[in-house]
């Protein structure tokens, strides 16, 4: 398999305290961690680490930091042929603080000045690209010239550059961000269809894309055989969250090029990000592959390819133009569908989802329990746990905003 990244590469500054600094204190410092970081970057580690020949493509500055990133790549197995550096710039800088007390981090991204590729006229044949949206140009020309390759597209956040590339890629992972913008409406944890009408609208907006939605802490969405679904994020002591959103694209990234199917794939990504969190850094956290596969295959049984059907290719040249602004509609969410009135779940199965029970795949509970009074503490629950046991059953083209016909009852622990 060959990948190729591009995007961003920066020169992170870490630093570990135990509790976030009070205003005009003065602290000692024990360490820090010095590492090459950014989000094409960081999928390129990951890639390489896992014996994949790796191609990144990006520009640092004419600088000692730049120089670190690119030995720290070629050390880690990165091939740097497209790595340009701008002898009149300074490396991308960051300074992340991260809080050992909750575990939050607070990132400081240094950059006086955007700088981008100028050469990328690529002369090798990857099965999969990556791109970060940094580098709009190098992504719209990969996009054209490899038709027949995986490509993922990280949308951070709804700027007229992300959502240009969006409509030519075949998978979007799209922040919580990201997929606020494009609805026109805030996620409310608390309130399940709000996660299921943001959803819609995205899928409304890219019909023809594969579409997954990260939720931080909450796992991700995805849509399958005409349903929206949620898979939740394993329960482990998380230390650092840092970059883990890019550990859960690269290694989504690699299951997709080895032909496992869509599901299987972000299961895969989910146990490999969740794993990331129990260490210090990014580059440093990534789990080896066997890991992950151990932990696959503890959960939910032998790993087999299943071959995932193919997305229909864009006909279309993709413009390498400057992208123009589309006006967003902002819209509301409906009052009346607030929750899931017409689910059908058995006593057995409201017990069960309550003590987030299953012998095959034990969940522990990411979300809190609605507050809404009017409605039955149980139905609560049982409609909170089907949003986190990725059975989320509502057809992508229902329309949501009107009560859903009985549905007969279902193990909603899978």
């Amino acid at each position: 398999m060959v990948a190729l990244s591009i995007g961003h590469a920066t020169y992170d500054i870490m630093v570990p305290l135990e509790n976030y600094p009070i205003e005009n204190g003065k602290y000692y410092l024990k360490e820090k961690i010095d590492s090459s970081g950014g989000g094409a970057s960081n999928v390129a580690f990951l890639l390489a680490k896992w014996n994949v020949e790796t191609y990144f493509s990006g520009v640092v500055g004419y600088d000692d930091f730049g120089s670190f990133i690119k030995k720290d790549m070629e050390a880690s197995g990165i091939k740097t042929s497209f790595l340009e550096t701008s002898y009149d710039k300074k490396t991308s800088t960051s300074f992340i603080l991260i809080n050992g007390t909750n575990h939050t981090r607070t990132i400081f991204n240094i950059e006086s000045e955007e700088f981008h590729l100028k050469k990328y006229e690529y002369d090798i044949h990857p099965d999969i690209v990556y791109m970060d949206g940094y580098e709009y140009s190098a992504s719209t020309t990969a996009m054209n010239k490899y038709r027949e390759a995986i490509t993922v597209l990280d949308a951070s956040s709804a700027t007229k550059e992300l959502i240009a590339l969006a409509r030519d890629a075949k998978y979007i992972i799209g922040s919580i961000e990201f997929a606020e913008g494009i609805a026109g409406m805030k996620i409310d944890f608390n309130n399940p269809v709000t996660l299921l009408t943001v959803y819609k609208r995205v899928k409304d907006r890219f019909p023809n894309n594969e579409i997954i939605i990260t939720l931080k802490g909450y796992g991700a969405l995805y849509h399958l055989n005409g349903e929206i679904k949620q898979m939740p994020p394993l329960n482990v002591v998380e230390i650092d969250r840092t970059g883990v959103g890019d550990i859960f694209r690269g290694a989504f990234l690699y299951a997709m090029g080895s032909k496992y199917d869509l599901e299987t794939s972000i299961r895969l990504a989910n146990i490999t990000a969740s794993l990331s969190t129990t260490k210090m850094g990014v580059k440093d956290s990534i789990p080896t592959l066997s890991e992950v596969i151990q932990n696959y295959e503890s959960r939910f049984g032998k790993l087999q390819v299943i071959v995932a059907e193919p997305i229909p290719q864009t006909e279309t040249p993709i413009q390498n133009s400057e992208p123009k602004e589309e006006p967003q509609e902002v819209q509301q969410p409906s009052q009346e569908n607030q929750i899931f009135q017409t689910m059908a779940i058995s006593p057995d199965e409201i017990k069960a989802a309550s003590e987030g029970v299953s012998n095959q795949n034990p969940i522990t509970p990411a979300l809190e329990p609605p507050t809404n009074p009017t409605i039955p503490n149980q139905m609560q629950a049982a409609a909170l746990m089907q949003l986190q046991n990725q059975t989320m059953n509502i057809p992508i083209n229902q329309n949501i905003s009107q009560p859903m016909p009985p549905q007969p009852p279902k193990n909603i622990l899978k």
